[in-house]
């Protein structure tokens, strides 16, 4: 049995470094679906894309250490400010991307592969990993018997990152990546961690507390 009775101290750490900040450009992002009415209403800051990139070109200052990438996130806006990213992650910053890439965007992802496996046949299968502790393969292969909801495809990881999620032909549906930048890098094949499962009797809403408390051991390991 997990234990999250300390979840509200990990989301309390998480606010002193300037909690998570959500950058969408789409007003219905999975990640507006129910969020703001959840636990983690608390830890999330939702910023426009369009205006957030405006404010930052207008001050150099990065303030930000953990920053979040919807799955439906405008991807040309992120490849033109290409070198905000690369300033925010050699500062150290946490990048959590949920985006299918389709534009080199993210440092050392190989884009977005979609699965030749019928979405039927697929599975995504956990990998042993704290962000993955307690979270069964049913649960994130299946949405009410129905496959596909939770990923439809793959990325070739960097060198040297660990996968914690991979489908039934060892493709890498999502890993972490501490080497191709000194920041870090948390990237999914289209995979929302947070918003999946949230609502329903699974162990896939596990998911997102487990990285509300990565990122809390992460955020403190690196001062």
């Amino acid at each position: 049995m997990i234990d999250y009775s300390g979840i509200g101290c990990s989301i309390d750490f998480i606010k002193s470094q300037g909690g998570i900040c959500v950058l969408d450009t789409q007003q219905d992002s999975s990640m507006d679906f129910g969020l703001h009415d959840s636990i983690y209403q608390e830890v999330f800051s939702f910023v426009n894309g369009y205006e957030f990139f405006e404010a930052i070109n207008a001050k150099e200052e990065i303030t930000q250490k953990v920053i979040l990438i919807t799955g439906g996130i405008d991807q040309i806006l992120l490849h033109s400010h290409q070198k905000f990213i690369d300033r925010f992650l050699d500062s150290g910053g946490i990048l959590l991307s949920f985006a299918p890439n389709f534009i080199d965007w993210l440092p050392g992802n190989s884009l977005y592969i979609a699965s030749e496996i019928p979405i039927k046949d697929r599975k995504i299968l956990t990998c042993e990993h704290p962000i993955t502790k307690g979270v069964k393969d049913y649960d994130i292969t299946y949405r009410r018997g129905v496959c596909g909801f939770f990923s439809r495809g793959y990325f070739k990881p960097p060198l040297g990152a660990e996968v914690f999620l991979k489908d039934n032909a060892n493709e890498c549906v999502g890993y972490i990546d501490f080497y191709s930048t000194k920041g870090v890098i948390l990237s999914t094949a289209g995979a929302d961690l947070f918003g999946y499962g949230l609502f329903e009797q699974s162990t896939a809403k596990r998911l997102g507390l487990n990285l509300l408390l990565w990122i809390e051991r992460v955020l403190k390991e690196r001062g």
